[in-house]
């Protein structure tokens, strides 16, 4: 979900306006990046701590729908 996000400057700039006047600090999401041991681990925080404002920005990019976690993921 994080590669579709940070495509273009648009989309990450949507993703903080999303989260203006709901978080204090807006964030975007992590790239995991194979040569840090604990990338992983915070993309993976991170996108939990956006999952709310992930949804919401999938209502604009309907085509990345299928990205989406399942409850069971």
């Amino acid at each position: 979900m994080s590669i579709a996000v940070g495509a273009s400057p648009e989309r990450r700039q949507h993703i903080i306006e999303i989260q203006n006047n709901r978080v204090k600090i807006p964030t975007t999401l992590l790239y995991d990046v194979k040569t840090r041991w604990n990338s992983t681990l915070n993309m993976l925080e991170r996108s939990v701590r956006l999952q709310e404002f992930t949804k919401d920005w999938l209502q604009t990019y309907a085509e990345f729908t299928p990205l989406w976690s399942t409850p069971e993921e």
